[in-house]
């Protein structure tokens, strides 16, 4: 019996062994494949990039991602292969192409499931059919007249900048234009989607600003290796690496923020406090009293809580 069970283990040990060895004799098919063989042969772009999406997942974690795609097209031209399924594309005449109205072509991809939850909203939606009805939920919000009426916190805001700016000019002090816009952009997002400012203009204090680029790194960063997104979601808040971990503290803080706004905004509705005439409004008011034109629901607060984190 221990003869039988040494042989027996001997006939399977190779396999671990032939496994391995498979790997350097099929990547030259792979790579022939990809080069010459795929769909995407014919565009051009970065060898790296037609190979593995980790070139992407790279490109982004360097902080130089738009730069450097902004180059490959005035080297390539309007069509770059960026990733082995991959094309960027800055040809005019392909946007209506890829954005028919009340067609079912070129669905999302898995790269807006590194951007949400389990919960996705009207940015993440990869179902068409859940993407529609959102988007007739949310249509008033932007309609002209309600876009008129939100203007002059708008003008509110510009003036505030422009005070700013001035105040700088008179005293000669140097200043960070781009900082300052970066205030200005976030105190607007705050006044249309929630009400009210984040008064990042008017103190100058960053921490009033929410954590979206850490948020918005992770997610293009987790995006771009679309068969990991899923896997990587799971298994890197458990890695114990500083910056992996302020990213995913971003992110949380916006979630928490988003229920934050979302549950002082329905408590002002509960209590009469907006939708009245004479009271303003807002993205999120909006979408708090705005009902399915079919079924006559409202949406559920986690569905509230995500379009809040995707005002942001």
């Amino acid at each position: 019996m221990g003869l039988l069970l040494l042989q027996t283990s001997d006939a399977q040990a190779p396999w671990p062994s032939l496994l391995l060895g498979l790997v350097p004799v099929s990547l030259p098919f792979y790579i022939i494949h990809q080069r010459y063989f795929h769909p995407l042969a014919g565009f051009p772009g970065p060898f790296w990039a037609s190979i593995t999406d980790l070139w992407q997942v790279n490109q982004f974690l360097s902080l130089r991602q738009p730069y450097n795609l902004t180059e490959l097209h005035q080297k390539y031209g309007e069509f770059v292969r960026y990733g082995p399924d991959k094309l960027s594309i800055i040809a005019e005449e392909v946007v209506p192409l890829v954005y028919q109205k009340g067609r079912r072509r070129l669905p999302k991809t898995e790269y807006y499931d590194a951007f949400g939850s389990k919960i996705p909203n009207v940015f993440g939606m990869r179902d068409v059919d859940m993407h529609s009805a959102r988007r007739r939920l949310m249509s008033h919000s932007f309609s002209l007249s309600s876009v008129k009426d939100m203007e002059h916190y708008l003008d509110a805001n510009i003036n505030t900048l422009c005070e700013r700016i001035a105040t700088f000019a008179r005293e000669g002090t140097p200043f960070d234009l781009k900082k300052l816009l970066q205030y200005y952009i976030i105190d607007v997002l705050g006044e249309l989607a929630f009400s009210r400012s984040f008064g990042a203009q008017i103190t100058g204090d960053e921490s009033l600003i929410p954590p979206v680029v850490p948020h918005t790194l992770l997610g293009s960063t987790l995006g771009a290796w679309p068969s990991m997104t899923q896997k990587l979601k799971q298994w890197l808040p458990s890695v114990p690496h500083k910056g992996l971990q302020g990213l995913f503290r971003g992110r949380a803080k916006c979630a928490a923020l988003a229920a934050q706004c979302v549950q002082r905004r329905l408590e002002e509705v509960e209590r009469g406090a907006v939708g009245e005439k004479g009271r303003r409004t807002d993205l999120l008011t909006n979408l708090i009293l705005a009902r399915d034109p079919e079924t006559g629901q409202k949406l559920a607060r986690q569905d509230l809580e995500a379009e809040a984190f995707g005002f942001m």
